[in-house]
C-alpha cells in the first residue's frame, strides 16, 4: 500500500474515532472515569454544569462521592447537605453523608445520617453499621431497638442474630432470645460456619439456664457429629457440667468422647478442675467398655487419669470388668502390668484367684512378680528363667535381675546369670550386676 493511501486510512481512522468519542454522552463520561479512578475529569466535567444547575442533585451527589474520593471532605460534605436539602426522602444521600462524616471522625453526625438513612428504609448493611456504633458507644436499649426492628432480615452469618439474642437477654427478655436462636438456620442447618456455632453455644446457655438440659442434649448429640470440632464440644459440655444435672452432662460427655476419643483424659482433668468431679468420674468409669482393646498406653494413660484423680477403686474396677469377661489374654497382661507400673505388684492381690492361667505363658515375668508377692520363690527362679531377655526394657531387666536375687541364693542366681553369659543372652547392662555377684560368691 503506498503513503498517500495510507494517510487517507489514517485520516479516516481518526475522524471515526473523534466521532466515537463526540457520541458518548456527559453522564458515559462520568461512568467511565469513575470505574477508572478518574475524579479530576469528573470534577472538571461537572463542576460548569454544577454552576449553571445548582440544584441539579445528580450532578450534586456525583460531585460529592468525587470530592470525597480526592479526601476534600468539606466540600464533599457541603455538596451532601445540599444534596439531602433538595431530596430529604432518599436515603443513599443520608447514607453517603454518614460516610463523610465517618472519614472526618464526626461519630455523632454519621450517627445521625444513619439514623436518616435507617428511617428511610435503606438496606441491611447500614442498620448493622449504625449497630455497631450503638454497641461501640454502649447504647444497648438503642443497639436492641434496631436490631429488632430488622430482625427478620438478620443473618446466622456475621454474628447479627447472636448480638440480638445477646441484647435480649441481657435485658431480662430470655424467651425473646431463645425465639431468635431456635431459628432453623442456627439449630439445624448444615453449613457448619463459626457464626453458627457460636449462636449454639450461647442457645445451650440460655436452655441450661433456663432448666432445659434435657433439650440441650437433644440438640447437641448432633452438634457434636456435626462440628467434629473437639474444642467446640468440650465449650459445649463444660457448660452443661457446670450448669446442667450429672445425668445430662454425662450424656453430653458420652457423645463428646465418641466423636472425640482422644481427648477423655484431658476432659477428665478439665471437668474435675472446673468443679464436675462427678462427671469426671463418669468419664473414667465408662472407659473399660468403650476400650475393650486398649492399647498399652492407652491403659497406662487410663491408670494415670484414675491415679491423678485419686480414684483406685475405678482402676480396680475397671480391671474385674475385663477379667469377669476378658476379650484376650493379651489385654489382660497389658493391664496387670500398667496396674503394677502404677501402684505395685500388690494392687494384684485381690484378683489372684481370677487371673488366667494363660497369664504365666504368655507373659513369664508378670507371674514371676506375682509369685514373688505371693512368696512362692521357687516358681518365681523358674518362670525368671523362662523370660526373654532381650524382649524386656532396660528398667524390666534391672527388675528380673532383682527378682532372681531375691529368689534365689546366690549361688543359684549365679548360675542362673553365668548359663546366659555362656549362651551369650545376657544384656551388657546386666554385667555388672553379674560380676558383682560372682565377686561375692565364697569358694
Amino acid at each position: 500500500m503506498n503513503t498517500p493511501v495510507r494517510f487517507v486510512f489514517l485520516v479516516i481512522g481518526i475522524v471515526v474515532g473523534v466521532a466515537v468519542l463526540l457520541s458518548r454522552s456527559r453522564d458515559e463520561w462520568v461512568a467511565v472515569w469513575s470505574e477508572e479512578g478518574k475524579q479530576g475529569q469528573i470534577i472538571s466535567l461537572l463542576e460548569p454544569r454544577l454552576a449553571a444547575e445548582p440544584d441539579n442533585t445528580e450532578v450534586l451527589a456525583t460531585l460529592g462521592r468525587a470530592y470525597g474520593d480526592i479526601g476534600d471532605y468539606p466540600h464533599a460534605i457541603s455538596l451532601m447537605q445540599h444534596y439531602i436539602e433538595l431530596r430529604p426522602d432518599k436515603a443513599d444521600g443520608f447514607a453517603q453523608l454518614a460516610d463523610l462524616y465517618k472519614k472526618t471522625g464526626d461519630i455523632s453526625r454519621q450517627i445521625k445520617m444513619l439514623q436518616q438513612a435507617v428511617a428511610l428504609g435503606t438496606k441491611l448493611p447500614r442498620v448493622l453499621e449504625l449497630a455497631a456504633l450503638y454497641r461501640q458507644g454502649h447504647k444497648a436499649k438503642e443497639e436492641l431497638a434496631l436490631l429488632s426492628e430488622s430482625e427478620q432480615e438478620l443473618k446466622v452469618d456475621g454474628g447479627a442474630l447472636l448480638r440480638l439474642a445477646e441484647l435480649r437477654n441481657d435485658a431480662g427478655d430470655q424467651k425473646g432470645a431463645l425465639r431468635v436462636l431456635r431459628r432453623a438456620d442456627i439449630v439445624s442447618d448444615l453449613t457448619g460456619t463459626a457464626d453458627q456455632a457460636e449462636a449454639r453455644l450461647y442457645l445451650a446457655k440460655i436452655l441450661l439456664q433456663s432448666g432445659e438440659s434435657a433439650e440441650v442434649v437433644r440438640l447437641g448429640k448432633p452438634w457434636i457429629r456435626q462440628w467434629q470440632n473437639a474444642w467446640l464440644a468440650n465449650r459445649l459440655l463444660h457448660d452443661a457440667a457446670i450448669l446442667g444435672p450429672v445425668r445430662d452432662a454425662s450424656q453430653l460427655a458420652d457423645a463428646v468422647v465418641e466423636a472425640h476419643p482422644e481427648i477423655r483424659f484431658y476432659l477428665v482433668r478439665e471437668l474435675a478442675n472446673a468443679g464436675s468431679k462427678p462427671v469426671a468420674r463418669h468419664l473414667l468409669e465408662t472407659w473399660v467398655t468403650a476400650n475393650p482393646s486398649a492399647s498399652a498406653d492407652q491403659i497406662a494413660a487410663f491408670l494415670f487419669a484414675c491415679h491423678e484423680q485419686d480414684e483406685r477403686a475405678i482402676a480396680w474396677q475397671a480391671f474385674g470388668t475385663l477379667l469377669a469377661h476378658p476379650p484376650s489374654i493379651d489385654v489382660i497382661v497389658r493391664f496387670a502390668n500398667a496396674m503394677i507400673a502404677t501402684y505395685g505388684v500388690g494392687s494384684l492381690s485381690p484378683f489372684w484367684a481370677d487371673l488366667p492361667p494363660a497369664i504365666i505363658q504368655n507373659d513369664p515375668m508378670l507371674g514371676a512378680r506375682i509369685a514373688f508377692d505371693q512368696g512362692n520363690l521357687q516358681l518365681t527362679k523358674w518362670l525368671l528363667t523362662k523370660v526373654d531377655l532381650a524382649s524386656l526394657s532396660k528398667s524390666d531387666r534391672s527388675a528380673w535381675v532383682e527378682l532372681l536375687v531375691g529368689a534365689a541364693p546366690g549361688a543359684d542366681a549365679f548360675a542362673v546369670l553365668r548359663r546366659h553369659m555362656v549362651n551369650g543372652t545376657l544384656p551388657k547392662d546386666l554385667w555388672p550386676k553379674f560380676f558383682q555377684i560372682a565377686g561375692g560368691l565364697e569358694y
